[in-house]
């Protein structure tokens, strides 16, 4: 019984970091992400290590080039912010797939 329990909790923490969605943003970017393995995937290609929680309560995730935060989940979709290396940031929202 113990050992089904454990299980069922590894399971859902697993399901529980692994996502995909399709995000817009303010500057008029579309693009999908997926995370997994505390990696957040851009198009498939471009891959940000988990970096921490934010004091908001936000997820962040970067690397050299750019940092994506997302937001609280609220239904199917959650708010997603991203910097550049130069600073500059676009803010938006993200759809569950």
């Amino acid at each position: 019984m113990r050992f089904f329990l454990g299980l069922c909790v590894l399971c859902v923490s697993s399901l529980s970091h692994a996502y995909q969605a399709n995000c817009t943003t303010d500057d008029g970017r579309n693009f999908n992400i997926s995370v997994s393995d505390k990696v957040l995937t851009v198009n498939s290609k471009y891959r940000h290590p988990y970096q921490g929680k934010t004091f908001k309560g936000w997820y962040e995730y970067a690397n050299s080039k750019y940092t994506y935060k997302t937001g609280t989940f609220k239904g199917d979709t959650f708010p997603i912010e991203v910097i550049n290396n130069r600073g500059q940031s676009a803010s938006g929202q993200c759809r569950f797939r």
